[in-house]
């Protein structure tokens, strides 16, 4: 399996196999591909598993540029955008816009594809390839996936949902925990296998949710202050608006908000904030020195053992044992 990258015009970026340079991806027996041409650089990483492969890819662009990627293999690919988004094309399956935190599940005969990324701009990439035995025994369970298994028999290229979906708060969380894999040798392996199949049956289970028997009906206005609503959540968590503030924040009713940001992101306004300080909650136990009980205060937790049951809660172990994981490294 022979990953190629090349201009419009044809031709081919050289890659090349590199060290591991980049400090938020601990996955063990992992190689790392490099790409420098003049618009800019690329890093991908690359894993394999028993019945999948994970791609990790980062692209630090200078110069606006048009590349098209191709990999001569049946793929069944779990594309997830993080860092900003692109334009995209996929051969059999179509153009348009994947923004960050939007996901899908795609068959693709041969994968190959095209995308336009912007000057001065980092992108971040999670993919995962699946082999279809590995899903063929949750499609039983899964009639979308049955679906998009049955194509796959005819060669025909497809995308499990219509329209690309929001990561939901969970699976980000998954991701984090792929990514920084807390074990070495042999556990490694069981550990990311079923994290990604955690992450699959997430995935699953959110795309076959049906929508309410009266879907709320959203204008182009409303899903743009939707956004504007997810956007002030990420980037203020820490200081969280009531639902009341934040919905005449971006202009929107506070009905229109709760039961909107619920069907265009599958999760609850609350539900998004508590993800989000989790995650921080994360990121500076693993980063930083600073104690649990400082974290704890930092974000908006008046008392320690409240913040331990919360992030105990969230993600199955506890604040004290994450440190203690890194101090082992």
């Amino acid at each position: 399996m022979e990953l190629k990258i090349s201009a419009p015009g044809g031709n081919e970026y050289q890659l090349i196999q590199t060290a591991t340079r980049y400090e938020g991806f601990f996955l063990p027996d992992h190689s790392a591909i490099e790409m420098v041409a003049p618009f800019g650089e690329a890093l991908f990483r690359h894993y394999r598993g028993n019945g999948f492969d994970i791609w990790c890819s980062i692209y630090d662009i200078k110069h606006q540029t048009k590349l098209s990627g191709r990999l001569d293999v049946e793929t069944f690919e779990l594309h997830m955008q993080f860092a900003k988004g692109f334009e995209t094309k996929w051969d059999g399956i179509g153009s348009g816009l994947i923004k960050p935190y939007q996901y899908n599940l795609s068959y693709l005969p041969f994968l190959s594809n095209e995308a336009l990324f912007k000057k001065n701009t980092c992108y971040h990439t999670f993919d995962i390839h699946f082999t279809i035995g590995f899903l063929e025994r949750l499609s039983p369970h899964f009639p979308a996936l049955d679906r998009l298994l049955s194509k796959a028999t005819r060669k025909k290229p497809g995308s499990i949902s219509k329209t690309d979906r929001f990561l939901t708060p969970e699976m980000i969380t998954i991701v984090h925990q792929i990514m920084k894999c807390p074990f070495k040798n042999g556990s490694a392996a069981l550990y990311i296998e079923s994290k990604v199949l955690e992450l699959l049956l997430n995935v699953l289970d959110h795309l076959s949710e049906q929508d309410p028997a009266a879907p709320i009906k959203l204008s182009v206005y409303d899903k743009a202050r939707l956004h504007d609503a997810r956007e002030l959540v990420i980037k203020d968590f820490e200081n969280p608006l009531s639902i009341i503030q934040l919905s005449r924040k971006v202009g929107i009713n506070d009905f229109k908000l709760k039961k909107g940001f619920k069907h265009l992101f599958g999760t609850t306004v609350f539900d998004f904030m508590h993800g989000q300080r989790m995650e921080k909650a994360r990121q500076l136990l693993l980063e930083t020195n600073l104690s649990v009980e400082e974290i704890a205060y930092m974000l908006g937790y008046e008392y320690e053992s409240n913040f331990n049951k919360a992030f105990k809660k969230h993600f199955n172990y506890t604040a004290a044992y994450l440190r203690k994981s890194k101090k082992l490294e």
